[in-house]
């Protein structure tokens, strides 16, 4: 039996003093914290066999993988599909104020699509189609890939057969965490969950 492991990771804390919507934004780099955290992530995969290191194009992806790749003197590969869901009210405060302007409401119409940005359905395909070629180029051994919240959770949906949206989902996928999808003979066999450096303080 060939079993091949594609740890999909989400990117560590971003410093965000305003709580800002960043979405796609650049400019957005890891916190104190942040920083922190990927030491953990990087002595946590410095046991394993990594063959390759795939991330989102966005600054603070790239620092976390750069963290899991260092110890095994791998280039992180960036990859286009597994970037950040697309959001219009990036740019726009990301808590409570959000909804205090009348304007916003038009963007919370349909929360199964969703509205206020990129459809679930082209997420979950260009994260599928990543992965799926991650997973055939690394056949038999074990590959990341740092990405974001959104992504990383409709990718695991898709897999596990579950149609909830992801924030109805109730599956954990905090920053700096670890979620391994796992595949027997190209087969997708199940999900392991690690928080790791979510639990750095």
């Amino acid at each position: 039996m060939t079993r091949t492991l594609i740890h999909l990771v989400r990117h560590a804390e971003v410093e965000n003093p305003h709580n800002i919507w960043y979405g796609r934004l650049e400019g957005y780099v890891l916190s104190e914290r942040g920083l922190r955290q990927i030491e953990v992530l990087g002595e946590h995969f410095s046991g394993h066999k990594l063959e390759a290191v795939y991330s989102s194009p966005l600054t603070r992806a790239i620092q976390t993988a750069e963290a899991i790749a260092a110890p095994h003197g791998l280039e992180v590969q960036v990859d286009e599909e597994i970037l950040e869901s697309e959001a219009k009210l990036q740019g726009r405060p990301g808590d409570r104020r959000l909804f205090r302007n009348p304007l916003n409401a038009r963007y919370f119409l349909n929360p199964l699509k969703p509205s206020w940005g990129e459809p679930y359905k082209s997420t979950r395909a260009r994260m599928t189609n990543a992965i799926t070629r991650m997973a055939a180029d690394h056949r038999g051994g074990e590959a990341v890939a740092v990405s974001h919240m959104t992504p990383v959770l409709v990718c695991r949906l898709d897999y596990e057969r579950n149609p909830r949206p992801p924030w109805l989902a109730k599956i954990p996928c905090a920053r700096a965490s670890v979620t391994t999808l796992e595949f027997e003979d190209g087969e997708f066999a199940g999900t392991q969950y690690h928080p790791v450096g979510s639990e750095v303080t």
